[in-house]
């Protein structure tokens, strides 16, 4: 896991009532003590599994790698 671009954190009451009660990406319920991320760059929070996949993605600078990146040309 890259440090910078995600904070883990662990899901309280708090956070699922007044900030997220769904993964921003699957959209999964979230629930209370479960482990969660919080997407620096994106500014959401994440379930595991999704941020594990999103990680994947990334290079060192939260940016997502050339090679998978969409392009026209």
């Amino acid at each position: 896991m890259k440090k910078k671009c995600f904070l883990k954190q662990e899901a309280t009451v708090t956070i699922i009532e007044n900030v997220a009660s769904v993964c921003s990406e699957c959209y999964s319920e979230l629930q209370v003590n479960e482990v969660i991320f919080y997407d620096m760059q994106n500014y959401c929070y994440l379930c595991s599994p999704c941020q594990e996949v999103l990680d994947l993605t990334l290079d060192e600078n939260c940016e997502p790698l050339e090679s998978l990146s969409i392009s026209l040309f």
